[in-house]
């Protein structure tokens, strides 16, 4: 027997009941999952209501559960079951019903695996609606750069993660919302423009910050009292997406409606775009992907314990929550407060969780944010394994995602991706790794600006035993992108002639001995006079101070107006035409000369375990063979990485800037 959410009539949410159910056992092709998380959704409403029928409650029958997005771990598999085994973490969204419960039986082909780095709680929250908004943005209407979208509660649930994907691919985001907090967060979320319906007109908004050109697309989840004016907002040729209607049915639409201005009309659903295992499975993986890079950002603002979720279709219909919201099986509820409660009074809790130091983040912002705090690591799952950082490397990306250029996928969080250590567990079943193995790693997951930190093992490589784990943790990141720039990229070979600015920075540092290696003649540009004497030491053959000097007249002087074949730029808006996002660049400022134009993310190139270990493997050799002199001009204790972060923002630092632990800066 379980405890679960039954519905025995159709109605408010006084109707959803906490009983006991039989679960049973699974039968072939099904497993059996305990909930740790259980997402709500609005579509739970409407099958509460009977606005949606339930397949197994027709009107004035027993409805056993609803309710479509959960995360879990496997507790049982039905005869013959292969490709999925007790103790996996798992997330499903769609049919069949009935994640209301502490547990359910599920066809396997329906769940897909969570990926270690996630919380299922933040799967349980994400994989419906990141779904339903990969639906949205790349399906029904493929967002591109340049269009302009309008998104209907974008402080919603989807709403949240819609402004955020739609901006990440380069739209203008308009969002309408209820009220100023909202508004506030979906600025936080890309918005551009924001709409209080309440107090304005969002047609009227529109058409004056469109200059009365309209949208190209509409996400509209509200339904009858936005419907009309939504098509009023479109231009020519636009797309109205409906995929919802939490203020009721639109009324029927003539088609002469959508004739004056030739538009599309669509109500999509998830589920006809997730029908089948490769599309399910390409949906939830190009979602938790966002979520790991910090594209999404989940917004878990509001938890009920299970059994409370009347109260929480309460608030969900009086639209007093914002974000996504999740219920708790009432016994994990339980535990998470018993454990809050033992932090907040210093109690012992009967199973102690292991506390370290971190620098955690809670609001976005300069280095005053970065705060010094204890927090729980726990013990490492399957595939995982906990690393007592021995150094931790800065880089200017740590500065995005404090100041939020980037997006964390969750707040607060631990910023760092970069650093080497020892490895102090290793989680169950796991072989190739073992305690005390020295290594480091560079990228996701976030969190190394912490004393110790859970990290997959696959995303980890061993460091030589004659590399100092400083000068690991100071050059993976920095010099697997020198790798990618100078071998992947571009090519480069003996006659190129290549730009490196900030020459006497971490990449730019590394950069400059690779390329002279390699046989470039190497031009750096620098800003002060010991930085440029830092850049001939490391290979460049001429350098510019380009405070002093105009760094194209210069180029121009030293190449006998020939140019360059490969400019490497890591500063942006001063150098493109660090400094800010260069200006969007015409295709005719290409075409002139034929260039080619990349905006180079690491990740991308890194992204197997076999280029992972190619990378970091030719990277330690360069620095074992002295092709590769890493300067770790800097140290600072882990605490004091807010003063880290102002030198180096500052520029009064150059080559490498690494944070050590402070025991062990004390040792």
């Amino acid at each position: 027997m379980v405890k679960a959410i039954r519905v025995h009539e159709l109605g408010g949410p006084e109707v959803l009941k906490w009983e006991d159910v039989e679960i049973g056992e699974p039968k072939e092709g099904e497993i059996r999952v305990k909930n740790k998380a259980i997402g709500l959704n609005f579509i739970d409403v409407y099958f509460r209501k009977g606005v949606y029928k339930a397949p197994q409650c027709p009107l004035l029958q027993v409805c056993l559960h609803i309710c479509m997005e959960a995360a879990g771990v496997v507790t049982a598999v039905g005869s013959g079951l292969t490709g999925r085994k007790v103790g996996d973490v798992v997330a499903y969204a769609g049919n069949p019903m009935g994640s209301y419960a502490e547990e359910q039986i599920l066809p396997a082909e329906k769940v897909v695996t969570v990926p270690p780095s996630l919380d299922p709680i933040v799967a349980a929250s994400v994989i419906l609606k990141g779904m339903t908004a990969h639906m949205l943005v790349r399906r029904c209407f493929k967002v591109e750069p340049g269009h302009t979208v309008l998104v209907h509660a974008a402080a919603g649930g989807v709403g949240s993660l819609l402004c955020q994907w739609a901006n990440a691919l380069g739209a203008t985001v308009i969002g309408t919302v209820s009220t100023t907090e909202k508004a506030a967060q979906a600025k936080e979320d890309g918005c551009h423009h924001v709409i209080m319906y309440k107090e304005e007109d969002f047609v009227t908004r529109v058409n004056e910050i469109t200059s009365g050109k309209g949208v190209d697309v509409v996400y509209d989840s509200v339904g009858k009292d936005t419907f009309q004016g939504s098509l009023a907002c479109l231009k020519s040729r636009g797309y109205m997406v409906s995929y919802g209607q939490s203020s009721g049915m639109p009324d029927p639409l003539p088609m002469t409606e959508l004739a004056a201005k030739s538009l599309f009309l669509t109500r999509a659903s998830v589920l006809s775009y997730t029908a089948t295992r490769d599309e399910l499975l390409q949906a939830a993986g190009e979602v938790f992907s966002n979520v790991a890079s910090g594209i999404l950002r989940v917004r878990i603002n509001h938890k009920y314990p299970l059994s409370q979720v009347a109260q929480a279709h309460e608030d969900l219909e009086g639209r007093k929550t914002s974000g996504s919201v999740v219920l708790i099986p009432d016994g994990v509820f339980e535990q998470s407060t018993i454990k809050a409660t033992a932090r907040a009074i210093s109690a012992s809790a009967p199973e102690a969780a292991t506390m370290i130091k971190a620098i955690r983040v809670h609001e976005l912002g300069g280095p005053e944010v970065l705060k010094w705090e204890d927090v729980e690591i726990g013990e490492p799952k399957e595939g995982e394994i906990r690393v007592k950082n021995k150094a931790i490397g800065l880089n200017f990306v740590d500065v995005y995602f404090r100041k939020g250029v980037y997006k964390a996928s969750t707040m607060p969080f631990t910023p760092g991706r970069e650093a080497a250590g020892v490895v102090t567990a290793v989680g169950p079943g796991l072989t190739g790794r073992k305690v005390g193995d020295v290594v480091a790693y560079a990228g996701n997951p976030m969190g190394s600006y912490a004393e110790e930190q859970i990290l997959p093992a696959e995303k980890v490589v061993t460091v030589p035993p004659s590399l100092d784990p400083i000068v690991a943790a100071s050059v993976i990141l920095k010099g697997m992108t020198v790798h990618m720039l100078v071998r992947q990229c571009f090519k480069v070979e003996p006659g190129h002639t290549v730009l490196v600015h900030a020459a006497a920075g971490g990449v730019g540092s590394l950069l400059c001995q690779w390329a002279n290696a390699l046989g470039a003649t190497v031009i750096g540009t620098v800003s002060t006079t010991e930085k440029a004497a830092q850049a001939k030491e490391d290979g460049c053959h001429h350098v510019i101070m380009y405070k002093e000097e105009d760094f194209v007249t210069r180029v121009n002087e030293i190449t006998s107006g020939k140019g360059v074949d490969v400019v490497y730029d890591s500063v942006g808006k001063d150098t493109f035409q660090s400094s800010g996002m260069p200006d969007p660049l015409p295709m005719t400022e290409l075409a002139a000369k034929s260039l080619f134009l990349t905006r180079a993310s690491l990740f991308s190139y890194t992204a197997t375990r076999d280029e992972l270990l190619q990378a970091a493997g030719e990277v330690f050799s360069n620095v074992a063979s002295g092709i590769l002199r890493v300067r770790i001009n800097h140290k600072y204790p882990l605490s004091q990485v807010a003063q880290a972060h102002e030198d180096l923002e500052g520029r009064k630092t150059s080559g490498s800037v690494v944070l050590i632990p402070d025991g062990v800066f004390e040792q």
